[in-house]
């Protein structure tokens, strides 16, 4: 009776064991072309190609606005690059409670790029449109907190990527 368990466990590892080698010994169903199995060498539609470039259009960088809530004043260093370029790079120095909207000196229209924020001299702070699950148009707050910690948050409605005119103040409305 002790040997009927163990020869149902080599029997079921056997056959899982069969599996698993002769999944991995199998050939690439990638690479036989067309799916009819004559192949074409792996050569890839040109169509498939100008697709997969089209939807990867990247993100609208829009307003990238400084805030100081602490009660002390503190530079912040901004470095903006697109496609691995410095665009722009702004020192701002804000006083306890002051705040400044930096000046769009970065292209206007959709790519990869990436903002690297420094509070007074500290270590850097990188973000990318990833941070935020690639949105097609991205406006950045710099903050600092009340506890002189800085935080970048993010919104994808106003300025530059809301729907209206970026000058119309809804506070008003």
């Amino acid at each position: 009776m002790g040997e009927l368990p163990r020869r149902k466990l080599l029997a079921v590892s056997g056959t899982a064991l069969t599996g698993a080698v002769a999944g991995c010994m199998g050939g690439d169903d990638g690479d036989d072309g067309n799916g009819d199995g004559s192949g074409d060498g792996g050569t890839e539609d040109p169509a498939d190609g100008e697709t997969e470039s089209e939807t990867v259009d990247g993100t609208i960088l829009g307003e990238i606005t400084v805030d100081n809530l602490d009660g002390d004043a503190h530079t912040v260093d901004i470095i903006v690059e697109f496609d691995r370029e410095i665009e722009d790079w702004a020192t701002e120095e804000l006083e306890a409670g002051g705040g400044t909207t930096l000046d769009r000196n970065w292209p206007t229209e959709s790519g990869q790029f990436r903002v690297t924020t420094r509070l007074d001299q500290g270590e850097p702070v990188e973000v990318t449109p990833a941070d935020w699950n690639d949105p097609s148009c991205l406006n950045l707050f710099v903050r600092i907190d009340r506890n002189g910690e800085l935080t970048l948050l993010s919104d994808t409605t106003g300025g530059p990527c809301g729907a209206g005119d970026p000058s119309v103040d809804d506070t008003d409305a």
